[in-house]
């Protein structure tokens, strides 16, 4: 059936990554990484079904058709980012449903990319790959490599929204980075459900996660577990109504009720305390060890 997968990283010049070398191997071409003169060739590896570059559907991008060739797009956003540990992508890989056909496989994948390049307005590389001969025969996936900046007509402009820290973030009135991430599983779930009712098959994906439905089934007990009184306070509540006379019901034959009622609880309650107040006064008087004393000296005839 179905899988419910999807997974955000960064590719982090800090930890020895690359856009370029990234973007040849989703893609499985050979390009030429500009600021390291290294050459990334994978166009022996197999799996590729699909790859295109897709541009935010904005009016500032009408003439930033540069950027959908790979080798010229990856370059100049490696070269946007002058930190040695700079973020230079983010990568979104998303488990395609295998009951699909090949084409709506191909055209969700692409809905999905087209919709977080216009989310943050950045340029997103998107490759469909299929099963291995060696691998599960239900593998298909898509890559979305996208880039950190927005895309303008002659190069790269600001941060994406994605890709801001927390402060900043919060100056802009944004939401913590989770709900973000929580948004997309949420958008993509919705996407492929949608293509998978246009198929006429039962399947769905779920993007909440099984400790949050596991949540979701536990409230519905605990809220009717706080509606529901105890037993003993029903009881309680039930005795001590108060009915007028007129609107009093008749008593009907049937079993002695041997439950107490307040005035029972609060006579025997009574009785209890009358006779510890006699035990009590029975009971020879507590002297201190300053009287015993005394009456120790008297009877020896010393005066204490």
């Amino acid at each position: 059936m179905a899988i419910m997968f999807l997974n955000v990283r960064s590719v982090s010049r800090g930890r020895g990554g690359s856009a370029v070398a990234k973007a040849a191997y989703i893609a499985r071409e050979r390009l030429a990484d500009a600021r390291t003169g290294t050459v990334r060739d994978y166009r022996r590896v197999a799996g590729l079904e699909h790859a295109e570059i897709l541009l935010p559907a904005t009016s500032g991008v009408n003439g930033a058709e540069w950027a959908r060739d790979r080798a010229t797009l990856w370059n100049r956003a490696e070269a946007s980012e002058p930190r040695s540990n700079a973020r230079v992508a983010r990568e979104y890989t998303v488990a395609l449903p295998h009951e699909l056909s090949r084409e709506a496989r191909h055209a969700l994948a692409k809905q999905f990319a087209q919709h977080i390049a216009d989310r943050y307005g950045t340029a997103v590389d998107l490759a469909v790959h299929g099963p291995t001969a060696r691998g599960d025969s239900r593998n298909f996936h898509a890559h979305i490599l996208a880039t950190t900046r927005e895309l303008t007509t002659d190069g790269f402009g600001r941060k994406a929204t994605i890709e801001l820290d927390t402060r900043r973030r919060k100056a802009l009135g944004l939401q913590h980075i989770a709900y973000e991430f929580r948004e997309l599983r949420t958008n993509w779930a919705e996407l492929a459900n949608d293509r998978l009712r246009e198929a006429n098959l039962e399947v769905r994906l779920e993007p909440r996660s099984r400790a949050t439905l596991a949540r979701e089934r536990e409230l519905p007990r605990q809220l009717r577990a706080e509606r529901e009184p105890e037993p003993a306070l029903r009881a309680t509540a039930t005795a001590t109504t108060v009915l007028e006379p007129q609107e009093a019901p008749a008593a009907a034959p049937g079993p002695r009720d041997h439950r107490p009622t307040p005035e029972s609880v609060q006579q025997h309650a009574a009785e209890q305390w009358l006779a510890y107040r006699a035990v009590r006064s029975a009971e020879p008087p507590v002297r201190t060890e300053r009287e015993r004393s005394r009456d120790r000296g008297a009877d020896a005839g010393i005066e204490l």
